[in-house]
């Protein structure tokens, strides 16, 4: 168990140690209009990719069937931030109703 331990917290100090330099190399400087934009968009573009996969493949199958609970996760999510519903509240009754609909059957 202090194996797992110390690979977590090596991979920490190798993560911290690769990020630091530049947060604290542009932390006294203002940044450009357009990289503040392209900062403020990337967990935008990295939710997406993180879930895709998850919700379309089901034990290494594409899976596209409306008994796929994720699927109407996703479709819930979309719909409420299209309509302007913080994304962490849409995400929040996605993950809802999916373990509503895996509850049901």
């Amino acid at each position: 168990m202090s194996r797992v331990w110390l690979v977590i917290g090596g991979m920490a100090v190798a993560t911290y140690l690769t990020r630091a330099p530049m947060f604290l190399a542009l932390a006294r400087r203002p940044l450009p209009p357009r990289v503040r934009l392209w900062l403020r968009l990337v967990p935008l573009a990295v939710l997406p990719a993180l879930a895709v996969p998850l919700v379309l493949v089901r034990d290494g199958r594409l899976a596209l069937g409306l008994a796929h609970p994720p699927l109407w996760g996703a479709a819930v999510v979309f719909v409420l931030a299209a309509r302007g519903v913080n994304l962490l509240a849409s995400v929040a009754v996605a993950v809802a109703v999916v373990a509503l609909l895996r509850a049901l059957g």
